[in-house]
């Protein structure tokens, strides 16, 4: 029997992605563009997107907690100006500075030109915190431009999996998480078991629930456990990181 879908399918090229969008400040007397329409480009490409906020001029790598919670996101975007016009010398010696200890891909905005050589960083100019609606012409451009970037850095982490990929697939993982972990009836958080690229996030307590997760039967009388690296976030959530097949002792279902 064959029905007909009344619905539009639309591409979501940022599944799996978990990216957090940092940002100077939001005091009040700082516009909240365009951070806010980058974040919503974020989540209609269906990235699981975050938003956090670190003082205008206070040092990542100074920051602990700060750092190790944005390494724990596959990608990161950061707009590191706080105002419309940054010199080069602003940026290089000081913004990116406070990024420099980061080893995941960024995405880095700001308004002058100038050439990064790290090669995780990409670079992107022209557009930093503006009184803008980014809603037409040159605005939309400049929008594009960071999101095209986005989705560059999305296609080279996934090729990179391609080329050595997760032993068992990670939506796999989310569904039997997700049958077996009744507690996640009760968890107010949106999305419990969040997809990632290599693995899941489980918003459940680590102490309570990481030792229940990590004994989950899988096939072939394997666990959780046997496949993958079960770990605490930042924030005491469970990240769940799913072997590689060319990890020592790694098990490949064929």
């Amino acid at each position: 029997m064959i029905k007909t879908v009344l619905g539009e399918l639309m591409p979501a090229p940022l599944t799996g992605m978990e990216i957090i969008m940092v940002s100077p400040s939001y005091a009040r007397h700082h516009a909240p563009v365009p951070h806010c329409n980058l974040i919503e480009g974020l989540r209609e490409g269906w990235c699981q997107g975050e938003l956090s906020c670190f003082g205008a001029w206070c040092r990542l790598d100074d920051l602990t907690d700060e750092r190790d919670g944005t390494s724990h996101h596959r990608g990161s975007m950061i707009l590191p100006s706080s105002c419309s016009v940054a010199s080069k010398h602003c940026v290089r010696e000081y913004k990116l500075k406070m990024i420099e200890k980061l080893k995941i891909p960024i995405v880095v905005t700001a308004y002058p030109e100038l050439e990064v050589e790290s090669s995780n960083i990409t670079y992107v100019s022209g557009l930093s915190r503006m009184l803008m609606s980014f809603k037409k012409g040159d605005e939309k451009a400049r929008l594009k431009r960071v999101m095209d970037a986005v989705l560059e850095t999305a296609e080279r982490l996934k090729s990179e999996l391609e080329d050595d990929p997760p032993v068992l697939p990670p939506i796999y993982l989310k569904r039997v998480i997700e049958g077996e972990v009744g507690d996640l009836e009760t968890c107010i958080a949106p999305f419990p078991v969040t997809l990632k690229s290599d693995g899941v996030r489980v918003k459940l307590p680590y102490e309570r629930f990481a030792k229940d997760i990590m004994d989950i039967e899988l096939v072939e009388g394997k666990t959780i456990g046997d496949v993958a690296d079960v770990t605490p976030s930042i924030d005491n959530e469970i990240l769940v990181k799913i072997h590689r097949e060319s990890a020592p002792g790694s098990i490949v279902w064929g």
